[in-house]
């Protein structure tokens, strides 16, 4: 029987764990492997890549194109509602999967605001009300516990000029 190694990502926490569990395992042991490092929670769903559907808990993670260091994601939410902000533009929402990245949110929102390549570069997401900037790679599920919303604001990237 072939062991699959994954990087395991929870709601709410930004590390990442390494498992190890069977190909013919389902999502359950996914979530059993989840419990071990802290979430033990009713209802959560296992997410695979940045796939926007939870896998079925029915069916083994092989057969749902799970492979050897992939990247699963443990979280309570099928979709995440995200305010976003920028200057004094009106405030947009939209509903991601827990395993968008920061990274394909502020294309998602970049794109909306039809906002230039070089503009869009000069600026990142940050968490509103915070100074986190979390990393582009970054899952949002990981961003937020006990609930399904995040708002982020799009801001300046600090130049230093000497």
């Amino acid at each position: 029987m072939t062991q699959l190694k994954l990087f395991l990502q929870i709601e709410g926490r930004r590390s990442i764990e390494l498992i190890e569990v069977s190909e013919d395992a389902g999502p359950d042991a996914v979530l059993a492997a989840a419990a071990t490092f802290g979430l033990a929670i009713e209802k959560a769903m296992v997410f695979a890549g940045e796939d926007e559907h939870p896998l079925h808990a029915e069916r083994p993670l092989h057969r749902q194109g799970v492979k050897d260091k992939h990247r699963v994601h443990v979280h309570r939410c099928k979709k995440i509602n995200v305010a976003l902000h920028y200057a004094d533009t009106r405030e947009v929402h939209h509903e991601f999967a827990p395993t968008a990245t920061v990274n394909h949110v502020k294309r998602w929102y970049v794109n909306e605001l039809k906002m230039s390549p070089v503009d869009a570069s000069e600026h990142v997401l940050q968490i509103t009300g915070t100074t986190d900037r979390p990393d582009p790679d970054v899952q949002i599920g990981a961003l937020v516990s006990g609930g399904c919303e995040l708002a982020f604001s799009l801001v300046p990237v600090k130049r230093v000029e000497g």
